[in-house]
């Protein structure tokens, strides 16, 4: 009886172990399903907050980037002009720049005027140039006759000799600049001028000045493996300005030293592009050369000073990035090498996609308010005009140089 009862006991075990395992196999299937299913939502979920992160990001960084500097779409508005003007001490000709809708002859009068260079009576009489051409048709000489009212023959005359020089001085020099003229003819109330110091009866030529009232120097960092040579600002006016950025510079490259592997050989050099009193932009270059590297690799950043204020101006601050990406995608509006522009073109899809990515990467360009950051790129501005350092492979040079305009 107790074999018969263990027999069924065993046959019993074996059936509910059958249906138990039956069961089992739908269960997991089911499972399954529902979980590939929550995968899959799981995943469109994490693409979404992905998606709308990368959106969000890439408006912060647009927000961050106009904040800085409280504009609304970065573009610049107007004619960039070099206003000559006396510094501080009244020692030298120095010059700002200055934006303008058009050049005439009263608007520059009035922005020396705006620097105290003019007293606000003065008006222009006459004004004309006299340009002489090649066979071409070619301008291969410009000069100017400017007369002016009796208020400034009055004015100069009353300077002692070095502060006739710098009135004189920064007039000439502005007009000049403006007009890319060679020599200036001044006259006033139709007459040749006389004060009590000269008498202005010939052409005059571009006076000597100063670019700005500060100077930079050179720091060096050589230990070991590196020969930096970096640019230092000195005899600034505001010199907690200068300190900070002085210390900033000078770590950026203790930064770069200090995170090189062993037996990595570090170099750099810079070049001062643009130094007056309203913007200091420094072009900085290096190589860095590894055993464990095939070939080294060239770099380059900028700093672009507001000396008025400390911050760093970036791209985005002065430029309307969303129109130079857009030319660019379209082959205009830059120059690059001429050995490079058909193949340069041919990379920026490669390497920005299109253009509203390109306006994205333009936007991130140049150092912020925090200098630690790794932007996507460097501009700097040269006798007035835009250029951009943009990173390219190693084959076309590591990166290329592009002038906007």
């Amino acid at each position: 009886m107790r074999g018969r009862m263990g027999y069924w006991f065993v046959l019993l075990a074996l059936i509910l172990s059958m249906a138990a395992g039956c069961g089992s196999a739908g269960g997991n299937e089911a499972q399954n399903a529902e979980a590939a299913q929550q995968g899959e939502q799981k995943k469109d979920a994490e693409n979404t907050a992905s998606e709308e992160k990368k959106a969000g990001d890439t408006q912060e960084q647009e927000e961050l980037v106009l904040n800085e500097r409280q504009t609304q779409d970065g573009e610049v508005q107007g004619i960039t002009i070099r206003i000559y003007h006396g510094d501080d001490m009244a020692e030298n000709i120095c010059v700002n720049t200055a934006l303008t809708e058009e050049i005439t002859p009263e608007i520059l009068i009035m922005n020396l005027v705006s620097y105290q260079v003019l007293p606000d009576t003065v008006t222009v009489e006459s004004f004309s140039e006299e340009t002489e051409t090649a066979k071409d048709g070619t301008v291969t000489d410009k000069r100017l006759l400017l007369d002016l009212s009796s208020d400034f023959g009055s004015w100069l005359s009353s300077m002692g000799t070095s502060g006739e020089m710098i009135v004189m001085g920064s007039l000439v020099n502005t007009f000049l600049d403006a007009y890319d003229a060679s020599a200036m003819k001044v006259t006033v109330e139709g007459q040749v001028l006389e004060t009590g110091h000269q008498i202005y009866d010939g052409w005059l030529e571009l006076y000597s000045y100063v670019q700005a009232s500060y100077s930079v120097t050179s720091g060096m960092l050589q230990e070991g493996t590196v020969t930096f040579s970096y640019p230092q600002i000195q005899d600034a006016p505001d010199t907690e300005l200068q300190s900070q950025w002085n210390e900033r510079i000078e770590n950026k490259v203790e930064t770069m030293a200090a995170e090189l592997e062993e037996g990595t050989t570090l170099t750099g050099s810079y070049d001062v592009k643009t130094m007056n009193d309203e913007l200091l932009s420094i072009l900085v270059s290096g190589e860095i050369s590894s055993a464990s590297a095939a070939y080294p690799s060239r770099f380059q950043y900028t700093y672009n000073i507001d000396m008025k204020t400390g911050e760093n101006i970036r791209l985005a601050h002065y430029m309307d990035v969303n129109q130079i990406a857009e030319n660019m995608m379209n082959g205009e509006g830059y120059t690059v090498d001429k050995e490079l522009a058909s193949e340069f073109q041919e990379r920026l899809t490669i390497l920005y996609g299109n253009t509203e990515q390109l306006a994205t990467a333009l936007k991130g360009f140049d150092f912020g308010e925090g200098q630690n950051e790794h932007p996507a790129g460097y501009s700097y501005r040269e006798n007035g005009q835009t250029w951009l350092c943009m990173e390219v492979p190693h084959a076309l040079g590591d990166f290329v140089n592009v002038l906007i305009g």
